[in-house]
Formats: structure tokens, C-alpha cells, sequence
């Protein structure tokens, strides 16, 4: 069956006449921020989609991983999802021609090893992305995988090694799973689930597509979106399906990128979602198991135009350091990324034009993204990884291109101009990364590509000269029930006039879990005044006169929730 691809034929020639756009950016000064350290880290490890001329929708999609330290030694290792042959995979069969999903132990910042075979992580499934947190609460720090096909839940045993528990935790979801996040929904104590789904899809069924008689990969319209799925954690290592009973089904939603902040501040957690050419969606927690989506009524739904983007890669941050959690999306080519600005109570305006962020990202496939400080002047900036779906867009519209440069727009006062970044290559993203692996104050990148191998970034920037006075805090949680690393806390650091606000979340990005701990640029301040720690449970601790240039360790000390 040849299918035109009217949708996206017309953004391409109107790319045409609006190429020009990207021409007019306003970009600073070129730096060297970040360096490419791959091969001196040891890393060999390339992401391989079974890439084929057939393009099969699944092939374009991954891949990611996640920052975690599963020894508990203080630095973040890595773990890798890798694809399949989508052939021996379609036949059940064992065979494989690809390797499996790497765990990679870091080594002190200066080398990682690979302990894939050790650690009994290697899942040879379809691997599309990872998340990980202390699911059981026993202080270890679990994984858990995506796949086309079973999902997979490793329990760390708290050895160096992992078992796989998928079965008895019952998370064996089988459908196009894509982000995952680790969240306590209910307030009980312990970690609940939100997994999303991308689109009903088999291998047998996949839809050929075409731009003229050139094979390209379908957009998501050729396919049913389907819905996500929401896990309660029961306490006893099982999980419980109660998508359809808590409001958070959505039938035909296509979901890419999920992350849950508390957005309207009353203490529990709500769920947005980045859906693919349908509406985004923003669950507000009703605190009593349920939720209602909220998303059109909130102004996160869609664009400032009133239209459903494409959406791929979702992050919070408060950008604007007043206090709350704003949100930010990344979208297809030819449609502008988007910035969220939160008024307080949960309800959002979409300021992507006024603030510098549209024209950049008009042209660039934008994927994985994060909210990071990368210079620790105490304004979140933003990372940006792209990289087109078709790897044959030059054929169609010359002037766009497969790899695309990775995007950093530095916040000035809530202003963002583009960062040429200098010394790099042009990558395909797909998830996107950020941790401190050296622990040396500033956050890294970890780049997951398309077919092609990780890049790591380490960040330099502070190492000049002229900002090696540049002060910092890292905030690493011990929460003392089942949510061991405090997933849901809010932190406040202030120094001086400048207060910076933040949650510690799970998930978030595009396909991939992030460092936990907090990271906190301060400038140039000599001491911090006020640490207030907002546990999930409702418990508030405060900590005074506190050095900065350090890994802080805040170990939950007060139980018993703060009375008005």
C-alpha cells in the first residue's frame, strides 16, 4: 500500500519558503563548553535500530538509558537500551545478531567498565528506553526497560547484580512502550508507575510509506495512537494496572515523553505527557486516586496557535526563578519547541516567541532535552538534542539535514539567546542525559543516538579560567521510608537575593532517566543562607549557613509533616 503523506509534504515545501528564519537567529558568542571525552571514558557502545530499507516506524524511534548509581558509590554509572533484529525478534526467535542493553559501572569519573554479563542486565529485547529508582525500598536503585514487546523490571539486589522480577512485579506491558517515571502518586510511601505508549503496532503490519516514490519512515497518523498506563505500586513488589479507575486513560494519546511535577504546588504529584500530533495531556492529581487531565483548560495542550505539535522530549524546571514549575517541549521540524510559563497555581502561558526560543527551534527534529545550568550563574538554561526522523530529508527538501547540530540557549534573567557550540559534531539525538558523572559541579551530556554510537559531553566551562570561582551545590536525598531517594521533594536554596526552586523528579527527557540529585548553580556566593526541604510525605526540614562548592547528603530527619 503506497500512502501520500500530505501533512508532512506540506511542511516540507513550506520549509521552503521559511528556511530563511534560521538565518536570522541571534546567537552569542561561540564557546567551548562541552568536549566529547567518549573514547578516553572507554565507551564502544552504539545504538543499532536493524536499520533497513523496509524503514519500519519502531527503527527511528530509540534509543535511550539511564543515569544511576547502582553500587551506591557515590558516582553515576550508565546503563544502555539497545535495539534487535526485528526479523529473529517477529519470529520469537533467540538468535540475535546485535548485543544486548550494556551497564557500564563508573570508575571514579575517569573510566567506565562495562559489567553487563556480571550484573545480569543484558536484556536482548527491542530496547527503546530506561528509568530507574528504588521501586521496593530497600535503598538500591532498580531499572527499569522499555521495549517493543515485554518491558522488563530488574530489582537491584544490592550485590552488583540484578534479578529480572517483570513477572511477579506485573509489569510485562507488550505493546510500543516509549518513556517511563517513577512517582508516588497516592502519598503511601512508595513508588507508583506511569509508562507511555506510542501508537498499536506490529512488525507484521507495519505501513509502508512514501514522499513520491522515495521510502520514508510514517508519521504517526498512519497509525492508532493507544493508551498509557498507570502502575500502583501494592507494597509488596507487585504493581496493579488502574489506568482506567484513577482518570488517566486516554485512548488514542500516542505518548513520547512523561514527567511529574507537582504543578499547581498542593503537594501532589500530577502527570504530563508529550503526545505526538495529538494534544499533550497534564493530569492533576485530585488527592484521593484519582486524576482529571487539564491540559486545554491549563494552557499546556497545545501551542500558542491552538495547535497539537508534534511532540517528543518534556521537562520541567522554573526557568524564571519565581517559584514554580514551568514546562518545556520539544516538537517536529517546522514547529517552534515550546516554553510554558507556569502563573503560580498550575496554569500555564505559552512565551516560546517572547523569550527567544522560537526561531532557533523552528527548524531542527528536536528529541531529548533537559533544563540544566550549565555555567551555575543560577538561571536554568536548556539543552536541546535533534536530529531528523528520515535519514533520506536531504532528498526531499535540500536544505535539512539527518544530524542536526545539539542546541543550548542560555537563560539571562528568563531571556535565552542560542550558544554556538564549537568543537562539535552533528549528531541524530534521541534520548538525552544530563549528571554530573566526575562530580565536579557541573552537568555533563550523555547523547543516545539513532544507529549511531553514544557521545558523552563532558562540561569544561568551569574549568577556565575565568569561572573556576563559580560556586555550586549538589543536594543528594535520603528519604527515610519505601521512597528512599525522596522522589517528589522540593527543594529551595537561597543565596543571597536569589532564590532557586526545585523537584526531584524521576523520568523527564525523551526515553531516559536522569541524574536525582540537585544540582544548583550559585554565581559567585560565598556561603548559602537557607536550604528548605519539602519532603513528599509533608514533613519540611530547613538547613542554615551551608558552604557551597559540595555534594550535600540530606538525610530526612523530621517525620512529622508541617502544621499551618
Amino acid at each position: 500500500m503506497r500512502i501520500k503523506l500530505k501533512i508532512r509534504q506540506s511542511w516540507l515545501i513550506i520549509s521552503l519558503l521559511l528556511f530563511d528564519i534560521s538565518l536570522a537567529l541571534t546567537q552569542s558568542t561561540p564557546q567551548i563548553a562541552f568536549v566529547d571525552v567518549t573514547a578516553k571514558l572507554g565507551f564502544d557502545f552504539e545504538y543499532q535500530t536493524d536499520f533497513s530499507p523496509e524503514r519500519r516506524l519502531v527503527e527511528t524511534m530509540g534509543g535511550g538509558g539511564a543515569l544511576l548509581d547502582f553500587d551506591g558509590d557515590g558516582d553515576l554509572d550508565l546503563y544502555l537500551v539497545q535495539g534487535a533484529d526485528l526479523d529473529n525478534l517477529q519470529k520469537n526467535s533467540k538468535k540475535r545478531m546485535y548485543s544486548s542493553n550494556r551497564l557500564y559501572r563508573n570508575e571514579s569519573g575517569k573510566h567506565f567498565i562495562d559489567v553487563t554479563e556480571q550484573a545480569q542486565v543484558g536484556d536482548n529485547g527491542y530496547g527503546l528506553g530506561a528509568v530507574s529508582a528504588d521501586y521496593d525500598g530497600d535503598g538500591d536503585v532498580d531499572i527499569y526497560v522499555t521495549n517493543l514487546g515485554s518491558n522488563v523490571l530488574y530489582q537491584n539486589n544490592g550485590n552488583g547484580t540484578f534479578s529480572d522480577v517483570t513477572q511477579i512485579a506485573g509489569l510485562t506491558s507488550d505493546l510500543l512502550s516509549t518513556s517511563a517515571a517513577f512517582f508516588d502518586y497516592d502519598r503511601d510511601g512508595d513508588l507508583d508507575l506511569y509508562l507511555c505508549n506510542y501508537v498499536d503496532y506490529d512488525l507484521s503490519e507495519d505501513i509502508p510509506c512514501y514522499f513520491g516514490q522515495l521510502r520514508i519512515y510514517c508519521g504517526p497518523n498512519e497509525y492508532d495512537g493507544i493508551a498509557d498506563q498507570l502502575y500502583q505500586n501494592n507494597g509488596d513488589g507487585s504493581f496493579t494496572d488502574v489506568t482506567k479507575q484513577a482518570g488517566v486513560w486516554v485512548p488514542t494519546s500516542r505518548g513520547l515523553g512523561v514527567i511529574c511535577p507537582d504543578v499547581n504546588d498542593d503537594g501532589w504529584a500530577d502527570i504530563y505527557v508529550a503526545n505526538d500530533m495529538n494534544p499533550n495531556t497534564l493530569f492533576i492529581n485530585q488527592g484521593n486516586g484519582t486524576f482529571k487531565e487539564e491540559g486545554q483548560l491549563r494552557g499546556c495542550a497545545y501551542n500558542s496557535d491552538g495547535i497539537a505539535n508534534g511532540s517528543m522530549g518534556v521537562d520541567v524546571g522554573d526557568y524564571d526563578n519565581d517559584g514554580d514549575m514551568d514546562l518545556w517541549v520539544t516538537n517536529f521540524s517546522l514547529e517552534a519547541n515550546c516554553l510554558m510559563a507556569n502563573d503560580g497555581g498550575g496554569y500555564f502561558d505559552d512565551l516560546t516567541f517572547d523569550i527567544g526560543l522560537a526561531e532557533p527551534s523552528f527548524v531542527p527534529l528536536a528529541f531529548g532535552t533537559k533544563f540544566i545550568d550549565y555555567d551555575n550563574d543560577g538561571w536554568l538554561d536548556i539543552v536541546v538534542g535533534n536530529g531528523h526522523i528520515w535519514d533520506n530529508v536531504h532528498q526531499i527538501d535540500s536544505s535539512m539535514t539527518y544530524a542536526q547540530p545539539l542546541q543550548l540557549f542560555k537563560n539571562k534573567n528568563g531571556v535565552f539567546t542560542e550558544v554556538v557550540l564549537e568543537g562539535l559534531a552533528s549528531y541524530v539525538v534521541r534520548g538525552l542525559m544530563t549528571g554530573d558523572y566526575d562530580n565536579d559541579g557541573d552537568q555533563d551530556l550523555f547523547l543516545c543516538q539513532s544507529n549511531r554510537p553514544l557521545v558523552v559531553l563532558e562540561n569544561q566551562l568551569l574549568d577556565k579560567n575565568e569561572t573556576k570561582g563559580v560556586a555550586w551545590l549538589t543536594v543528594d536525598l535520603l528519604s527515610n521510608g519505601l521512597n528512599s531517594n525522596g522522589i517528589g521533594t522540593t527543594v529551595k536554596v537561597i543565596a543571597g537575593a536569589k532564590a532557586q526552586t526545585k523537584q526531584l523528579l524521576s523520568g523527564g527527557s525523551y526515553l531516559v532517566g536522569n541524574d536525582t540529585r540537585l544540582s544548583f548553580g550559585l554565581s559567585s556566593a560565598e556561603i548559602i543562607d537557607k536550604i528548605e526541604i519539602y519532603w513528599p510525605s509533608g514533613c519540611q526540614e530547613v538547613l542554615m549557613d551551608i558552604q557551597p562548592r559540595q555534594i550535600l547528603t540530606i538525610e530526612q530527619k523530621n517525620n512529622r509533616p508541617k502544621t499551618e
